[in-house]
């Protein structure tokens, strides 16, 4: 593959568009050429089971040599994220206020925003750990939205980390001239360094184009050409660029009447996307006579990436 491909992808678009399948396509192609390649799905729809036809949780499972994939369980990341909260907490304040603060981090741990941050820092962690096993990662994302908050928030919660971190530290200083500096406190500067640290890291790599590459998927459609054209001018306000865009499920010619007149249609997006998004990398991909289950179904995508890829050459 002469082609540089980024240590991580992430493969994002409107709904329904395909997202799914060309993330297990992409990997499976990957891990097929002797990378060790990780698939990880945000979505909280997740699909990536149903495609390999196995049952995947919140840890790494094998689906083949070189691939493994997990789904990401936001429930049990904030559960987690949660339970260490509530103990740091819990050393400030008596015994008696114990019940309240559980009930108050029960109310916290149902919402969507703790989910989508919780699930957004494990995926963090997955992707800069040092000593990571992966050679690639693919990232298959909910819709565009979610997507585009993967590329926001490390930068907000950096710098949110970086102010906590400054008050603590003022805060430590005068407790330690008033000789109450606590273990606790101690504690707490390390967790915001440490997630300081971390949200750089992550937010540097995003902006590295060879670490990492972000791949948009639509289906030549009015709606999804204009998701797709906010998404990039998004990227664009925030310094990225898309590695690729994939122009999923293109139907092939035909002289039955209703089909050729949506044909027709087909042809005009077709030459609008090359026109809109002129100087992007654009990969074509026809859609498939069958749905895409499994190895021999991911295969017939394979195929079509690896075309695109050589045309590239």
């Amino acid at each position: 593959m002469s082609l540089h491909i980024p240590r991580l992808l992430f493969v994002g678009g409107k709904g329904g568009v395909g997202k799914t399948t060309l993330s297990s396509s992409i990997a499976s192609l990957l891990a097929q050429r002797g990378e060790k390649t990780l698939l990880v799905s945000t979505d909280p729809a997740h699909n990536l089971g149903d495609i390999f036809e196995k049952r995947l949780g919140n840890e790494a499972l094998a689906i083949s040599e070189n691939l493994h994939a997990i789904e990401i369980d936001p429930r049990q990341e904030v559960k987690r994220y949660i339970q260490a909260v509530a103990s740091d907490t819990k050393r400030f304040v008596s015994a008696n206020s114990y019940a309240m603060l559980d009930n108050y981090y029960q109310s916290v741990a149902s919402s969507g925003v703790a989910q989508e941050s919780a699930l957004f820092d494990r995926l963090i962690r997955l992707i800069i750990e040092p000593d990571s096993r992966w050679d690639r990662i693919v990232v298959d994302t909910a819709p565009t939205g979610h997507t585009l908050r993967l590329f926001t928030l490390p930068k907000t919660l950096k710098e949110w980390s970086k102010t906590l971190l400054s008050q603590q530290e003022r805060g430590g200083k005068i407790e330690s001239a008033l000789g109450h500096l606590s273990d606790s406190s101690s504690n707490i500067m390390l967790r915001l360094e440490e997630r300081y640290l971390r949200y750089s890291a992550f937010n540097n790599r995003l902006k590295d184009p060879k670490e990492c590459g972000i791949l948009f998927v639509l289906n030549p459609e009015h709606l999804a050409i204009e998701e797709t054209k906010r998404a990039l001018h998004s990227l664009k306000h925030e310094s990225l660029k898309p590695y690729a865009l994939i122009i999923n499920k293109i139907m092939p010619p035909s002289h039955d009447p209703f089909f050729a007149k949506r044909g027709e249609s087909q042809a005009r997006y077709l030459a609008e996307i090359d026109e809109v998004f002129k100087g992007e990398r654009l990969w074509k991909i026809p859609l498939q006579g069958e749905d895409i289950l499994g190895r021999e179904g991911l295969g017939l995508i394979v195929r079509e990436l690896e075309r695109c890829l050589k045309e590239e050459r």
